[in-house]
């Protein structure tokens, strides 16, 4: 019985030398189509701009006539525990046969706001705004104001900030106006800023984001000024999205030719920007 296994020795070292010769060159074109898969993608820039630009239009003829545009810009950077966001829009719209066409809206506008990380839960921002208004014949309005702000929320899908500070804004107008019982064309005051800004990503191709200023006069022409916008975001491709904003302006004191509310309402094609 002995004999058996010292009689199958050469035999087991032969087919195991013959699978391992058939083994190796079958792995070696393997090895690297496999790497080449498993190779992960190259990582976004991380200092990249993000964000999304924004047109709507409309126009309407026969019985009514009326064409409308709006574009929005809102992008955004990271850099250095700091962010840098800016913002702009740019609205038009008119009614009216051409011979007695009539600006309906008229305005334009930008902020530019950078935050520097103070520590994981609070930041210190600066932010500067000007505005254009045709309609209620502003020439400019500039805002700028420093302060300090919180990181409430700071999660993958959602973040919410508050914040408040301190600053000035200035307004001109074409033509003086009266407005608080004052006439001028020039309106000026140091005011209080506060507000938040929230944003949510509800499932991979929805996300949407909410702001809320107030500029809140603490002398000179005594204007509390709030400023909401809010934007919903459907994506339909990898780079555009279907956008439905809203956006609503309140002066607490205006000329009487003017009213306090300045609501907007608007759906149109996003294009991202950023990778």
């Amino acid at each position: 019985m002995s004999r058996w296994p010292l009689a199958v020795l050469p035999g087991l070292f032969c087919l195991s030398a013959a699978v391992r010769a058939q083994e190796v060159p079958a792995a070696t074109p393997v090895a690297p189509a496999a790497a080449e898969i498993a190779e992960p993608a190259p990582d976004a820039d991380p200092l990249a701009w993000v964000g999304r630009m924004t047109a709507s239009l409309s126009a309407t003829s026969g019985n009514s006539r009326s064409r409308a545009a709006q574009v929005d810009v809102d992008v955004s950077r990271k850099k250095g525990g700091g962010k840098t966001t800016l913002t702009a829009v740019v609205s038009e719209s008119q009614s009216g046969a051409r011979s007695e066409r009539e600006t309906t809206a008229g305005r334009w506008g930008g902020t530019a706001q950078h935050d520097r990380d103070i520590d994981a839960e609070h930041f210190a921002f600066a932010r500067m705004g000007i505005e254009h208004d045709r309609v209620i014949d502003l020439q400019t309005r500039t805002q700028a104001a420093l302060g300090l702000g919180r990181h409430l929320v700071n999660e993958a899908d959602r973040t919410l900030d508050v914040f408040a500070g301190l600053g000035r804004t200035v307004s001109r107008y074409r033509q003086e106006k009266t407005i608080g019982g004052e006439t001028d064309s020039r309106f000026a005051s140091n005011i209080v800023l506060i507000g938040n800004e929230y944003t949510r990503q509800f499932t991979p191709t929805v996300s949407f984001k909410q702001r809320l200023e107030g500029y809140l006069a603490i002398d000179g022409d005594r204007n509390h000024l709030y400023k909401l916008t809010m934007a919903l975001n459907v994506d339909m491709t990898r780079t555009l999205a279907l956008t439905v904003a809203l956006s609503d302006t309140y002066n607490s004191r205006v000329a009487s030719d003017q009213k306090r509310n300045d609501l907007a309402l608007t759906t149109g094609l996003s294009v991202k920007i950023g990778p």
